[in-house]
C-alpha cells in the first residue's frame, strides 16, 4: 500500500523538461532544467519520501525515446518504469591531452534530478588513474567492464590521467559525448576521427588521408496531416574521406518548428535551420521531426543554401481522413518503389518536389461527414432492495464511439458513479437535463453505478445510446420471484416462463378432480395453490394424482379387504403430500 501511495504522488511531485536540439546534448547555459511544481507548505516535508526511489522522474525527457534496458542506463540515465525515457546526466566537452607515455582528461558533467553513473574515457586495458571529481579523489566503478563514477545532482568536473608504455592506436570515450578536444603529442587535432563504437583514433589512417572527400545527401520528407501539421525529414548521408564538420542547407521549410533530431553523428540545428554535422566515413541516416506553427494550405521546398541535394526531393503525404479530406496538387506523383526512402513510407502517395515547387493541400471536407455508427455492448447487473423499494444497477459498457462523445442516462435513472478506462469522471447535466459524462476516446470502457425507483418500471438499457448487444443479470432477495419480463429475447427463471403445456394440463386436471370430489370451493382453492407452487423446485406434482385416485377408489369400492388397502394408501398419500409440501 505504501508503494502504491508513493507512486500516485510521484506523478504530482515530478516535472519533466524537453531537451534542445544541440549536438545531441545541451550547450553550456542551456541545459534542460525540471519545471518547478507548486507544492503546498503542508506537503513539502513529504516530497523526499514521495520521490524516494523515483528521483529520475525529475530528469529531462528524451522525446520519442524508450527507456533503456541496461542497468547503468536505468539507474543514472532513465527511469525504466516511465512510459518515456529520461536522462539525468548531460556531458559537456571532453578534453584529451595524450602523448607516448600517458595523458590526462577532463570533462564537465551536469546531473539533473537524480544521482547518475557516468562513463569515463578508457577501458579495462587503458584504465584511468588518479580520477578526481571536483578536485577530490573518486572511486572508479567497473560497470560492464567500463570505468565509471557516481555523481550526485549538480555540476561537476571529472578528471584523471592515463599511463602506458606505448601510445595506443585508439581510445574509447563515452558514447554520450558529442564535443571532443584532442591533443596528441602537443599537436591539436581539429577534427578527431571517431567510429560508431566510440573509439577515438589517435593517428589518422592512411587510407582516409588518401581518399577524396565526398559527401552525398539524399532527402526524403513525410507530411502527416495531423493537428498541427507534422513534417518528418529523413536525411541520408554517404561520406568518404576524412572526418570533418559540414554545414548542410536549410533543413525545414518556412513556418516549421523543430521538435526532435535523431542522429548517429554529432549534429546541431542552427538558428537559421541549417544543419551542422560532424561527419566521418560511412553511411548515416538523420531524422528531423517538426510541426507547423499554423494552417498550411501549401508547402514549399526550402532553398538549400549548402551542400544539399540539388535534384528533386521525394515527399510522401500521410492523410488523416478522420480529421479532414484533402487533395494534393502542384507536384508530380512518382512510383515510391523506385526510391530509397524508408520502407514504411512506400505505402503512401509519393511526389517529386523541385526547387520552387509548392505542394498544395486543397481541403475538400473537414471531419468525417459519415462516421461509422457507434458499436457498444452493455453488461448490466441489477439488485432489488430487500424491501422492494428500488434497484441498484451496475453497468459495464465497452465498444467504440464514432458519432457521439457523451453518454447520458435516461429518466428515471439516477447516476451515482462513472469511471472511464478505470478513472472516475465528473458527472454533469447536459442540455436536455440528463446526467452523463464526456467520453473523448474512440475506444470505450465505461463502468457506472446508478439507482432506479421501483414504480417507474425497469429499463433494460437506461442509457441514451444504441447498443448492438445487451446482457443482464437480475439479483433478487430471498422471498422474491420474477413474474415476467417483456421486450427481452431470453429471460430464464420467470414465473410465467416456468410453465409448460404439461404443467398447465396437470394443474387443471388436479383442480377439476378436487372440485368433483370435494366441491367447487375446494377446487378453486386447489387451483390457486397449484398456481402458486406448481412450478417451484421440488413442489409436489404426481402425488396429487395418486392421492386423488385413491380418494375416488375409496368412495366407489364396497367394504372389504380391497377397500381397506385403498383407504390405507389414501392415508399414506395424504401424509406424503404434507411432508413433500
Amino acid at each position: 500500500m505504501r508503494d502504491r501511495v508513493r507512486s500516485l504522488f510521484v506523478v504530482g511531485a515530478a516535472a519533466l523538461a524537453v531537451t534542445p536540439l544541440a549536438w545531441g546534448l545541451p550547450r553550456p547555459g542551456h541545459a534542460p532544467q525540471p519545471t518547478t511544481v507548486a507544492v503546498p507548505d503542508a506537503l513539502r516535508p513529504w516530497v523526499p519520501w514521495v520521490l524516494a526511489g523515483h528521483e529520475s522522474a525529475l530528469c529531462p525527457v528524451l522525446d520519442g525515446a524508450t527507456a533503456p534496458s541496461s542497468p547503468r542506463a536505468s539507474e543514472g540515465a532513465a527511469d525504466t518504469d516511465a512510459a518515456v525515457a529520461t536522462r539525468c546526466a548531460w556531458p559537456a566537452r571532453l578534453s584529451l591531452v595524450l602523448d607516448d607515455k600517458g595523458g590526462r582528461f577532463s570533462q564537465e558533467w551536469r546531473v539533473v534530478g537524480a544521482p547518475a553513473t557516468v562513463r569515463l574515457p578508457g577501458d579495462e586495458k587503458r584504465w584511468p588513474q588518479d580520477v578526481q571529481v571536483d578536485g577530490h579523489p573518486a572511486v572508479v566503478l567497473a560497470e560492464d567492464d567500463e570505468p565509471s563514477v557516481r555523481l550526485p545532482p549538480g555540476e561537476h568536473v571529472v578528471g584523471g590521467t592515463f599511463a602506458w608504455e606505448e601510445a595506443p592506436e585508439s581510445l574509447p570515450v563515452p558514447p554520450e559525448t558529442g564535443l571532443l578536444a584532442l591533443t596528441v603529442r602537443g599537436r591539436v587535432v581539429p577534427l578527431p576521427s571517431r567510429d560508431a563504437e566510440g573509439q577515438v583514433w589517435l593517428e589518422k589512417r592512411a587510407e582516409a588521408e588518401k581518399e577524396a572527400d565526398v559527401l552525398e545527401v539524399a532527402v526524403y520528407r513525410r507530411v502527416s496531416d495531423d493537428i498541427p501539421l507534422r513534417l518528418t525529414t529523413s536525411i541520408q548521408l554517404r561520406v568518404s574521406g576524412r572526418s570533418r564538420e559540414v554545414l548542410l542547407g536549410r533543413a525545414l521549410p518556412d513556418g516549421f518548428v523543430p521538435l526532435q533530431l535523431t542522429s548517429p553523428l554529432p549534429a546541431r540545428l542552427e538558428r537559421d535551420q541549417r544543419l551542422r554535422v560532424q561527419v566521418r566515413p560511412g553511411t548515416f541516416t538523420l531524422e528531423l521531426v517538426a510541426r507547423h506553427d499554423g494552417p498550411a494550405p501549401s508547402l514549399s521546398r526550402p532553398t538549400p543554401g549548402g551542400p544539399w541535394k540539388e535534384g528533386d526531393e521525394v515527399w510522401v503525404f500521410e492523410a488523416r481522413p478522420e480529421l479532414r479530406v484533402v487533395t494534393v496538387e502542384g507536384v508530380a506523383a512518382i512510383d515510391p518503389q523506385q526510391t530509397a526512402m524508408p520502407d514504411e513510407w512506400k505505402r503512401l502517395p509519393t511526389y517529386a518536389v523541385k526547387l520552387g515547387d509548392a505542394l498544395k493541400l486543397v481541403e475538400l471536407r473537414r471531419g468525417d461527414a459519415e462516421p461509422a455508427p457507434d458499436r457498444l455492448s452493455l453488461r448490466r447487473e441489477l439488485w432489488l432492495d430487500f424491501d422492494g423499494g428500488g434497484w441498484t444497477a451496475r453497468d459495464a459498457i465497452s465498444g467504440t464511439l464514432s458519432r457521439s462523445w457523451r453518454m447520458e442516462v435516461l429518466w428515471p435513472t439516477e447516476l451515482g458513479r462513472v469511471s472511464v478506462a478505470g478513472r472516475d469522471q465528473f458527472i454533469t447535466v447536459g442540455e436536455r437535463g440528463h446526467s452523463g459524462v464526456e467520453v473523448r476516446q474512440g475506444s470505450v470502457r465505461v463502468d457506472a453505478d446508478s439507482r432506479l425507483p421501483r414504480g417507474a418500471g425497469l429499463p433494460a438499457v437506461g442509457w441514451d445510446a444504441d447498443f448492438h448487444e445487451v446482457a443482464g443479470t437480475l439479483h433478487l432477495p430471498p422471498g422474491w420471484r420474477l413474474f415476467h419480463a417483456a421486450g427481452v429475447d431470453d429471460v430464464p427463471g420467470t414465473w410465467i416462463g416456468g410453465w409448460s403445456l404439461l404443467d398447465l394440463f396437470l394443474a387443471l386436471i388436479i383442480a377439476l378432480a378436487v372440485a368433483r370430489l370435494y366441491g367447487w370451493p375446494w377446487g378453486a382453492l386447489a387451483l390457486a395453490a397449484l398456481a402458486l407452487t406448481f412450478t417451484e423446485p421440488d413442489a409436489p406434482r404426481w402425488i396429487w394424482l395418486a392421492l386423488l385416485l385413491f380418494e375416488a377408489l375409496a368412495r366407489l369400492l364396497p367394504e372389504g379387504r380391497v377397500s381397506s388397502v385403498v383407504r390405507f394408501a389414501r392415508l399414506v398419500g395424504r401424509v406424503a403430500l404434507v411432508l413433500i409440501g
